[in-house]
């Protein structure tokens, strides 16, 4: 597949059929986000892998729950249903997680956090690929407010999440989007 085919097709998924996604494809997809660029080269990124649909299921009502604490104006939307709002019943949830322990982590975390967004990029773009849909899951990260969440969910105490997205097969085919062209603030010659 072209990468520009990739990179325009590519879409937010957040309708998954029941279809399990196979190991091979999960390797392939995390295979992918270890090529990214990161700063200082030191590839921080560590992946955990959660496919068991209870704690996929346990994971999202908590962030609901925490969702509500903060009386957002969407909290009401997304957090007071019995529908799955959060991680949309995928199969496949990856929480890619940093060190704290690496040296400087305090004064580079915005770098790492880079490092893994770019890693996120690489895994959406192969998931497009082999026709596996995903989605960035942005209010995951409320757990880090919940130690006694994030154990359970097998993110070592040592570990930070930076980027927690979920995979799966989409149940339906997005459109092409259109996007805006470049807004260029200044070019500097």
């Amino acid at each position: 597949m072209e990468l520009d085919t990739c990179i325009r097709g590519r879409r937010s998924v957040r309708s998954y059929t029941s279809e399990p996604v196979s190991k091979e494809q999960i390797e392939a997809i995390l295979e992918a986000g270890t090529w990214a660029p990161n700063g200082i080269g030191n590839e921080p990124w560590r992946f955990v892998v959660i496919q068991d649909k209870g704690l996929i299921k346990y994971i999202s009502d908590e962030t609901k729950s925490l969702l509500i604490q903060t009386k957002h104006p969407f909290a009401e939307q997304y957090a007071r249903t019995a529908a799955d709002t959060v991680c949309y019943n995928a199969p496949v949830l990856i929480l890619i997680c940093v060190e704290k322990s690496l040296e400087f982590f305090d004064q580079l975390t915005e770098m790492y956090f880079t490092d893994c967004v770019l890693a996120a990029q690489n895994m959406f773009l192969k998931a497009y690929e082999l026709s596996l849909g995903t989605c960035f899951m942005g209010l995951v990260p409320l757990l880090k407010e919940r130690p006694e969440v994030l154990k359970k969910i097998g993110i070592p105490e040592n570990y930070e999440m930076m980027v927690p997205l979920i995979l799966g097969h989409p149940k339906t085919q997005k459109g092409a989007a259109r996007r805006k062209k470049p807004n260029i603030l200044k070019w500097i010659r």
